[in-house]
């Protein structure tokens, strides 16, 4: 699995254009997709109207019931005895198949990995590639034993060449062929489809019923649309700039029925299945969900869908973190609970999206919900609020970490849910707060201090402060004062709240909501007095950046205040980087021997700054800087430390200790989560590259 989803992401790489030209293109695509959710009724009228002008029998299915009866009637209607079907996750969510097969109809997978699914008695576990959880052993085995082969070919093209030989007399015997449709285009009625294999064309040409099943999320408003998805789509999906078959199919189809008696009448019938989505529409907070185009993406760039599949990352048939957005949609509540703690929140999914769906946040949302309909543990409760937690362990600290260590309170741990073999991070006394607090208390009592004039500064900055660096890394935040101040930068700090992102990823809204207002107000008001805001914890910039928009959508707040916080908000590696680039600080740093090994946090990836860490370490003379890649550390926050999930994390952070270990030196990383996790699990020192800078200044000769 991981080497698979690797392999399909170092794909989507290539295949994608330049950037500038992706993004472009992400834009113009959600600009259509929330165009045609916002004119959806308007839209289906002009489709069905279109499809039923070229010859189509359009029916309109309110859940999976009423579309199953409508299929396995007309199948029963027309004595079906054998049915082909090509991919579609649509069929695959209202169990379409062992409803035909009810009736007595032999039901046949034409794509290969469903063919290969259906062979094996399982679901698919992917959205693009049902298969690829099988190794090509497990594939062998299983086509030797459903097909009679004694000797079965072992290379790819000949395993194909098999199930296809298999597959043609089976497209040419059947009385319906099922398809589904990746996008429904309102202007002409028709539909599109893209695949690889060209048994989709197979299906909708040869048996002389089709059935289209569609979902009414698939509806785009014109023609001239479907460039924009089909430059998208593919490269998202399998890493190519193009499929081998795009077919748009309108109405009936025209061509003879091949060996058939002469006289035969061709029949179209288009299926638009509802299923929850028109209530998904009406979801505020969920809607953006029927954006998705079902490239599979996201589950490529997931860590726990790489590490466990889509039989355990999601419920039949939609996995990964979109699944759980899907599966609430179309089976409710308590399927989708079952895995929505496996997303971690890390956006890495949001990076990658073609249509910028927020799939963290569809979660977050939905983890709200369960907290209002089945409770919010304590567990939950103790994870949401880091600002008391850090408070109090602060107070008692060093005392309190030594006491977390001893049996009794790992067993206390291990009652509340959290792994009770994880090391916890220490807090620290005094605080960053206290630190900076005595530090400005000392600079009033130095009467030459108080005589000087201090010499103007052109840049001014306010640190945001947040729990971590303020509880447990307080050596962080005095290192960023310490490069600030020596860079000629005017340092204060904010007088800021929570950032509310540990609350989020709890699903605890109310709280972090109340906290944004007010870090908004204390912000916009630094900001209008020259200073810009800049964060040290990752996901506190994060929080601010992309979670306050969707986090406010529901309340009153003035949106331009929330846009000028966004637009004045940095990374402290990203501002540095910056400003040095542009010369608007002068960093004088003495060289420093050594290499540190790199590891990039997700939040600064899926914001964009993923670059600026390593190129911060890069401006110290004499340090060589080693990158490592990988999808994530496995802590993520409190997923880490949940007793159910510790294993996971660990598989997870295994890959990342694999490629550290085969450099030499300390290791750099930007958040607590991922400092916590590289150095239980290999051992070795963890530096915020602004320590290694403030190690580096240059002693000022006077």
């Amino acid at each position: 699995m991981t080497r698979a989803m690797g392999t399909m992401l170092e794909r989507r790489r290539t295949a994608l254009p330049s950037r500038e030209r992706f993004e472009d293109l992400r834009d113009r695509a959600t600009a259509i997709k929330d165009e045609a959710l916002a004119r959806h009724d308007e839209l289906l009228s002009q489709f069905g109207q279109a499809a039923e002008a070229a010859g189509a029998i359009v029916v309109h299915a309110a859940d999976g019931q009423a579309a199953r009866e409508y299929i396995c009637g007309l199948a029963r209607e027309r004595s079906v005895e054998l049915i082909v079907k090509s991919k579609s996750m649509t069929s695959e969510e209202i169990h379409l198949g062992p409803a035909l097969e009810e009736l007595g109809a032999k039901v046949v997978e034409g794509d290969l990995g469903e063919r290969i699914i259906q062979l094996a008695g399982e679901r698919p576990s992917h959205l693009v590639v049902p298969a690829i959880h099988k190794s090509r052993e497990e594939i062998i085995r299983l086509l030797s034993e459903k097909m009679a082969i004694a000797d079965p070919p072992t290379d790819a093209e000949g395993l194909t060449r098999l199930v296809r030989a298999d597959l043609r007399p089976r497209f040419l015997a059947a009385g319906m062929g099922i398809t589904g449709a990746n996008f429904a285009i309102a202007e002409t009625g028709s539909l599109a489809i893209v695949e690889n294999e060209g048994n989709a064309g197979l299906t909708m040409t040869l048996p002389p019923v089709h059935v289209a099943l569609v979902g009414r999320e698939k509806l785009i408003p014109r023609l001239a649309d479907l460039a924009t998805f089909l430059d998208l789509l593919p490269a998202s999906a399998t890493g190519q700039r193009m499929t081998s078959y795009v077919s748009l199919v309108t109405g009936r189809q025209p061509s003879p029925l091949v060996g058939r008696q002469s006289g035969s009448a061709r029949e179209f019938h288009l299926v638009i299945l509802d299923n929850g989505r028109s209530r998904a529409l009406a979801d505020r907070e969920l809607r953006e969900c029927l954006r998705c185009i079902r490239c599979g993406a996201c589950l490529n760039a997931c860590a726990p869908y790489t590490t466990v599949g889509g039989h355990v990352y999601g419920a039949d048939p939609y996995p990964g973190g979109i699944g759980c957005a899907w599966t609430y949609v179309t089976q409710g509540h308590a399927p989708a609970r079952d895995f929505n703690g496996l997303c971690t929140t890390c956006s890495r999914c949001t990076e990658v999206c073609p249509v910028r769906i927020d799939i963290p946040w569809l979660n977050t949302v939905i983890k709200e919900r369960d907290n209002r309909e089945f409770g919010t543990g304590l567990r939950q409760r103790v994870f949401a609020r880091t600002d008391l937690l850090g408070k109090a362990m602060s107070t008692v600290a060093p005392l309190g970490n030594g006491l977390m260590r001893t049996p009794p309170a790992r067993a206390a741990l291990d009652t509340l849910g959290i792994d009770p073999s994880r090391v916890m991070p220490a807090y620290h006394r005094p605080t960053f707060r206290a630190w900076w607090e005595r530090r400005e208390a000392a600079k009033q009592e130095d009467d030459g201090a108080a005589a000087a004039t201090p010499s103007p500064r052109s840049c001014r900055v306010a640190l945001f402060v947040d729990c971590f660096v303020n509880h447990n890394l307080p050596q962080v935040g005095a290192a960023a004062v310490r490069v600030l101040e020596s860079a000629g930068v005017e340092v204060t700090l904010a007088h800021n709240s929570c950032c509310g992102r540990g609350a989020m990823s709890q699903g605890v809204l109310a709280a972090p909501r109340r906290w944004a207002r007010r870090n908004l107000s204390e912000l916009a008001a630094l900001i209008e007095r020259g200073y810009e805001i800049v964060f040290i914890e990752p996901t506190c910039i994060t929080a601010v950046r992309d979670d306050y928009e969707p986090l406010l959508e529901t309340v009153a707040v003035d949106r331009n205040k929330l846009r000028l916080v966004q637009e004045h908000c940095f990374d402290i590696t990203e501002y540095l980087v910056e400003r040095s680039r542009d010369g608007s600080l002068e960093l004088r740093l003495k060289p420093l021997q050594g290499t540190y090994v790199m590891h990039g946090h997700c939040h600064h990836k899926s914001l964009g700054i993923g670059s600026y860490p390593a190129d911060l370490l890069r401006m110290v003379p004499g340090i060589e800087v080693a990158e490592v890649e990988t999808l994530c550390c496995g802590m993520a926050g409190s997923f880490g430390y949940k007793k159910e999930y510790a294993a996971l994390s660990e598989a997870i952070g295994a890959r990342l200790f694999e490629q550290i270990a085969r450099h030499p030196g300390d290791v750099a990383a930007c958040g607590i989560s991922c400092r916590s996790q590289i150095e239980m699990g290999t051992g070795r020192r963890v530096v915020h590259p602004v320590e290694v800078l403030a190690r580096a200044l240059a002693r000022d000769p006077a």
